[in-house]
């Protein structure tokens, strides 16, 4: 009777023991399941985010895309009002930029333009500034000369010319050819501005005036002539990859005058031209394409999305566009 019971007793046990392992495996198994479901999920999140991603990215470029090419349709035979509005904006006088300020004193004044060399044969073309010096005092001036300090990044390309003389009132240029290695900043050019002067009043000794010559990054562009469907294909095959954008406050102006202001400033040339809407492009002198969709917003604002194969110049070609109300003359 006490062996019946003590095998009752493994047999149960046995049973416990099976249960408890069947229940383990069954536990194990189901935290496996657990772990791949999670898995799988995670998975599944990944690649849809990626597939929204590049959806996201194809949709901006469709767009960039469809608001160049959009109101391509000349709107010929439109209202007496739109044709009356033309022929007041062919009225107005083209605008202008004002030229960057170098330096100067009482009796003379110095002011500058900066822009990339057209030739298309130079292997590395250098930014060409022009100096304009102004005679503001009473007192003749000559002989007038400006030193360029080279730096790392910018050196002077051949002799730079000086002024003999300056009569009173008179103006007289200075070209020089700058070398730059980087194209993606401004550069900062340290300068110093040497005179003599001649008649009553005039300083007995040469004036020496230290200035600085500021290149902003536009003056590093030049405006190559592309088609529509080149504009395109740089526009699709991930050239050029860098957004930026910005807006030109209303200022009351005509589209076409905003557009012209933009061109100067950033020396784009026009790929296409709508009614109300614009496609530019530029190339650095080292290479970098610039695209650029320009589109009047109503009350003279205009919008400004840029495209660039380097961001850090995207960037900078913005940051101009933003501060263009400073340079325009009034």
């Amino acid at each position: 009777h006490e062996e019946e019971e003590e095998d009752e007793e493994e047999e149960e046990e046995e049973e416990r023991r099976d249960k408890k392992e069947k229940k383990s495996k069954k536990d194990s198994k189901r935290e496996e399941s657990e772990e791949e479901e999670e898995e799988d999920t995670r998975k599944d999140k990944k690649d849809k985010k990626s597939k929204k991603d590049k959806k996201r990215d194809e949709e901006e470029d469709k767009e960039w895309r469809k608001e160049g090419k959009k109101d391509k349709k000349d709107r010929k035979g439109g209202s007496s009002s739109s044709s009356s509005r033309r022929r007041e904006e062919e009225r107005l006088p083209p605008p202008k930029l004002k030229p960057r300020q170098l330096g100067g004193d009482t009796r003379v004044k110095a002011t500058y333009d900066a822009q990339a060399s057209q030739d298309s044969q130079a292997k590395s073309p250098p930014c060409l500034v022009t100096v304009t010096l102004t005679n503001t005092g009473d007192c003749q001036l000559g002989p007038v000369t400006l030193s360029v300090a080279p730096s790392m990044n910018v050196r002077v390309s051949g002799a730079i010319p000086e002024v003999a003389s300056l009569k009173q009132g008179e103006s007289a240029t200075i070209r020089v050819e700058l070398q730059v290695a980087s194209v993606n900043k401004p550069q900062k050019v340290k300068c110093t501005l040497k005179y003599e002067a001649v008649g009553e009043g005039a300083p007995a000794a040469p004036q020496q005036l230290p200035c600085e010559l500021m290149l902003p990054c536009s003056a590093f562009l030049v405006p190559r002539p592309i088609n529509p469907g080149e504009f395109d294909s740089l526009l699709a095959n991930g050239a050029c990859t860098h957004a930026s954008s910005a807006v030109v406050e209303g200022t009351g102006r005509p589209f076409k005058h905003s557009l012209a202001l933009l061109r100067l400033l950033l020396n784009l040339g026009v790929v296409e031209g709508m009614d109300g809407s614009a496609s530019l492009y530029a190339v650095s002198i080292q290479g970098h394409h610039v695209l650029v969709l320009a589109k009047a917003k109503g009350g003279g604002t205009v919008s400004v999305d840029l495209r660039c194969s380097d961001e850090a110049l995207s960037t900078q070609l913005c940051n101009e566009v933003s501060g263009l109300p400073l340079f325009v003359a009034q």
